[in-house]
């Protein structure tokens, strides 16, 4: 169930982030991901009516620290597409929020199964094949730099989470994306950028944030109640159902090692599911 949970995660989160690319296409990114916030905040908020919640001060800042990560985090990656391409920050990125994790569970003491074993390492392998577009790529050591600030961060912020109790339900998700929306108001507000979306895309920027704020609260009950290194991965497969949404949707191009990656990510899932 706990995997199950992770990969509803990355199915969500995949969405959401279809969407911000729809939306930071047409606006500032920064802008774009505060407009999500404030629907991710939303459904949270709705999630704490319905899910029983204990409130914990831990577990309260447990979340806003996770937040606060996944806001430098996300920065970070930004930074990194913008000064350098996607060619550098996707891979290293997906690498870290994958492994990064699941080192930490093995460190504590998490001993997957060996099909679990073999399905990580073939979920992981496909995502990373998935994510590889060529590209021209400049200024390649900053570009790499931020994508590691941007890894090390999301990994911190997992390892937070699965810090939680599985008492505290949704209010770790609920301060979480408080204290990101937060975080990403006071970084538009200090760069004189416009802090929501025009109301063109406005619909369309909180549509994406429910489904992410949905993603995260299906994440973090996830690693509440199972080992986090194995929810961590199917949780971090995410990129796949974005490359896929945007091949159907925006008729991108789909490399013949993406299509392999995606059916290596389908069969790595599935393993770690039933092992």
């Amino acid at each position: 169930m706990p995997v199950l949970l992770g990969a509803l995660a990355s199915g969500l989160i995949g969405v959401s982030d279809y969407f911000g690319r729809y939306c930071s296409r047409r606006a500032q990114a920064m802008t774009t991901v505060g407009t999500a916030f404030v629907g991710g905040l939303g459904i949270t908020m709705v999630l704490l009516v319905i899910v029983p919640s204990a409130i914990t001060a831990a577990d309260l800042l447990l979340g806003a620290a996770s937040g606060a990560l996944i806001a430098i985090a996300l920065s970070a990656m930004w930074h990194s597409l913008a000064v350098s391409s996607s060619a550098i920050a996707s891979p290293i990125v997906a690498a870290f929020t994958s492994l990064g994790p699941l080192i930490y569970g093995v460190s504590t003491g998490e001993r997957p199964t060996l099909a679990a074993n073999i399905g990580i390492a073939v979920a992981v392998a496909g995502l990373l094949l998935a994510v590889i577009v060529p590209q021209t790529v400049t200024n390649v050591g900053t570009g790499i730099a931020y994508a590691i600030l941007g890894g090390l961060a999301f990994t911190a912020a997992i390892v937070l989470l699965d810090r939680t109790s599985v008492d505290s339900g949704m209010w770790p998700a609920a301060t979480q994306r408080a204290a990101a929306l937060v975080f990403m108001l006071m970084v538009t507000r200090a760069r004189r950028i416009p802090q929501i979306l025009p109301r063109s895309l406005r619909l369309a920027g909180l549509a994406g944030g429910i489904a992410g704020g949905l993603g995260m609260a299906s994440f973090i009950a996830g690693v509440q109640r199972g080992p986090v290194g194995e929810v961590s991965v199917a949780g971090s497969l995410y990129p796949v159902v974005t490359i896929a949404l945007a091949v159907v949707l925006d008729d991108d191009t789909l490399r013949w090692w993406q299509a392999v990656g995606i059916a290596a990510v389908l069969a790595g899932t599935t393993l770690i599911t039933v092992g």
